[in-house]
């Protein structure tokens, strides 16, 4: 997982060379000075606003690709529904087929 395109170790290491760099002292205050910042830029409006359209276009190229399956020719929706049956059929088949078997001699744990 990513957290600013910087992965864990990479924040580990920044937050070891600031603890070399500014000391235990100063570290706390610069930590304290740094969550007073975030919490005000993530209260601020503008920021929100920012946010949720980077979001929008990040998921527009899917709602693109969602809105432009809707307009599928009906023979190519036809075949979509025969095959998701077909799944459907299967995995029906083989459910009862796995009830019906008696448990294996190997399967029993003494």
């Amino acid at each position: 997982m990513d957290f600013l395109n910087l992965s864990w170790m990479e924040i580990a290491l920044i937050l070891v060379l600031a603890f070399i760099v500014l000391g235990p002292g100063k570290l706390v205050k610069t930590g304290k000075d740094l969550g007073t910042w975030i919490r005000k830029l993530s209260r601020d409006q503008l920021f929100r606003d920012v946010v949720q359209t980077t979001d929008e276009i990040r998921r527009y190229p899917r709602k693109i690709f969602d809105e432009s399956l809707l307009d599928l020719p009906p023979h190519v929706q036809l075949q979509e529904t025969q095959a998701s049956d077909l799944e459907t059929q299967s995995d029906a088949a083989t459910g009862a087929q796995e009830e019906s078997e008696p448990p294996s001699a190997s399967s029993q744990i003494p």
